[in-house]
């Protein structure tokens, strides 16, 4: 009870001195055999301080660990967030004397030497352990959202082992967080946490958050969720596996909180320095082979929107107006058979968009990190950057400075006798030629989406004659045509009816996803231009702006549109997204590097005319065998 009390109590000044309690074993067990003579009364107390001991090393690593926890938690906090509290002291750790303690390696106990030090350090090894398995248990029970939450949580531990490490000689965090994902095998490029993204991402990221296009952000759809995911309920533990305490804890959480409700470029740096470069091309590779799938998926759906097509559609009259031209379309696309068909069609460009989009933000955090690796390492690598992104050496001739000084350094001391043994300096010397040879060889990393882009051509290369039909007569098909482009220019005048008809429904279910899903689609198939030319909703806003201005120049006060207004404003909406998906494909994936659809002046397509490739991620495409 004593020595509980000294713990609990957490009193510096009594911490260094708990051990004393104990020597009322030591002269009880000296009382049994010499005075008494009683050897079963030795053993009764021997077992007491046994267990006795036992329980004070559990308590005492508890409370190491929970104070440099709450330590690490509390310098990591925001100092402008503290500042502006009325109440900020107490978030702060008040300093306990456990360095003494840490470093007993020969405590005498019924005439036992004990090594309190070791005895410590197995314990924190295990308690380290067992935090990093509950972390990726509680992220296990949450959505993709709380990848931020996780790595702070991890700096937090991470931090702590650094603070005990100048105290206590413990195993290596990075070690420790390996074994616990399972990513000791050097053959091994997944991990327990990249193979929890993925679930997620497969199971309830993509079919149920939507993106919208102007925040970059992916938010969780308000309606009813297509996939359902069954999570485990997160685990129970104490405050110390979170942040050290209460308060801390409490702290910490406001800032999780802000990240809580949305997927976006925060979270993908998060991912990259939680998965680093072993495991995240892994992920990259699932993603891409998901795409692939999805596409060989809604082959046979597209097929079957072909065949419920008319055999001919025609350019909208403009003398209809804007009521005649959309009695054409409900006339035209009578897909009311194929309602679940095209809504399992919708769902899977949703996919191949959300895609798309995550590998392009995924882009733009690579290209941070790869700027900032390359500010660090080229003034060691006597790299400078060039014009057009090329690298240039600032020595013309000879080693980087990084060789030169290794090489400064053994030479120096292989002339100086005074050193008796220079082999070392010829090892680092070695070393850093090789260091010299490796970094250059990573500092022109390609781009994420352009490879991504490229992985999606390829596998589009199986349905280009289903999807983009030569045409028979060698001049564009204005009325028969059932190419891909015609499909999704029925699905987008569908669905943007049905998000006027009712507000907030179908954009909530689909977002700006399906924009980018359809367009990336229409690009690689070198269907852009006829997207653009013959699109049912870009009829129906030519049309409109016609009728606009004939009215303008009769009735300046005549109603227009009778009504229309909502759907031509949504048609407008989806016009810019489909224009800046479009924008951004030009600069990414330039047609007339990789392969070009162009018109002649005759009115002839020129279908997938492919050039040789440039040096860039397309050099090599990874599909999968058919």
């Amino acid at each position: 009870m004593l020595v509980d009390y000294v713990i609990e109590s957490q009193n510096a000044g009594l911490l260094e001195s708990v051990l004393l309690p104990f020597d009322i074993y030591n002269d009880s067990a000296q009382q049994a055999l010499v005075v008494l003579k009683q050897r079963f009364l030795y053993d009764e107390i021997e077992a007491e301080v046994d267990h006795c001991f036992d329980i004070f090393v559990l308590k005492l690593c508890e409370t190491v660990f929970t104070y440099y926890k709450s330590w690490a938690a509390s310098e990591l906090l925001d100092p402008s967030f503290l500042s502006a509290l009325d109440n900020g002291e107490k978030f702060s750790v008040q300093p306990l004397r456990l360095t003494a303690l840490l470093k007993m390696t020969r405590v005498k106990l019924l005439g036992r030497t004990i090594n309190l030090r070791g005895l410590t350090s197995e314990r924190m090894n295990k308690v380290f352990r067992e935090n990093i398995d509950f972390l990726f248990d509680w992220f296990e029970s949450q959505d993709l959202c709380a990848i931020v939450e996780l790595e702070n949580l991890l700096n937090i531990l991470q931090h702590a082992h650094e603070l005990l490490s100048r105290d206590l000689s413990i195993d290596s965090f990075n070690l420790m967080l390996n074994e616990m994902q399972e990513n000791i095998s050097l053959v091994s490029y997944s991990s327990r946490l990249a193979s929890q993204i993925w679930t997620e991402m497969q199971n309830d990221f993509l079919p149920n958050f939507t993106l919208c296009n102007t925040t970059q952000r992916f938010v969780r759809s308000s309606k009813v969720s297509f996939a359902p995911v069954r999570k485990p309920s997160p685990p129970c533990a104490n405050a110390n596996f979170y942040c050290g305490t209460q308060d801390l804890n409490s702290a910490h959480q406001c800032f999780a909180q802000l990240h809580s409700g949305f997927f976006g470029i925060p979270h993908i740096f998060s991912m990259v320095r939680l998965l680093g470069s072993r495991s995240l091309p892994w992920l990259i590779r699932a993603l891409l082979d998901h795409l692939s799938n999805k596409i060989s998926t809604l082959e046979p759906m597209i097929t079957g929107l072909q065949d419920a097509l008319p055999k001919s559609i025609g350019l909208f009259p403009f003398d209809g107006g804007v009521t005649g031209c959309l009695r054409l379309v409900k006339e035209h696309l009578n897909w009311g058979s194929k309602s679940e068909l095209k809504t399992e069609v919708l769902r899977g460009i949703k996919e191949i968009g959300s895609v798309l989009y995550w590998m392009g933000l995924l882009d733009i955090v690579m290209r941070e990190v790869d700027t900032t690796h390359f500010m660090q390492t080229a003034p060691w690598l006597g790299l400078i950057p060039g014009t057009d992104g090329q690298l240039l050496q600032s020595q013309e001739e000879g080693d980087s400075p990084i060789v030169t000084l290794f090489k400064s350094a053994t030479a120096a001391s292989v002339s100086n006798h005074g050193f008796s043994n220079p082999t070392p300096f010829n090892t680092i010397s070695k070393q850093a030629e090789a260091a010299d040879l490796l970094y250059k060889a990573n500092m022109n990393t390609g781009s994420v989406l352009e490879y991504a882009l490229a992985f999606t051509s390829a596998a589009l290369d199986k349905y280009c004659s289903r999807w983009s039909a030569t045409p028979k007569t060698g001049f564009i098909d204005i009325t028969t045509s059932k190419d891909f482009y015609r499909i999704f220019s029925g699905l987008q005048i569908d669905y943007l009816e049905e998000s006027v008809q009712v507000p907030a429904s179908t954009h909530e279910v689909l977002g700006d996803s399906v924009a980018w899903g359809g367009c990336t689609i229409m690009y690689l198939l070198g269907q852009q231009l006829h997207f653009e030319l013959f699109d049912f909703s870009y009829q129906v806003l030519n049309i409109a702006e016609a009728e606009t201005s004939s009215i303008a120049q009769t009735q300046k006060n005549a109603p227009f549109g009778q009504g229309w207004e909502s759907l031509l404003e949504a048609m407008k909406r989806a016009r810019r997204l489909n224009n800046h998906v479009f924008s951004m494909l030009k600069a990414r994936c330039p047609l007339e590097d990789k392969q070009a659809c162009a018109i002649k002046q005759s009115g002839a397509p020129l279908h997938r005319v492919k050039f040789e490739n440039t040096v860039s991620a397309f050099e090599t495409l990874p599909q999968k065998s058919s």
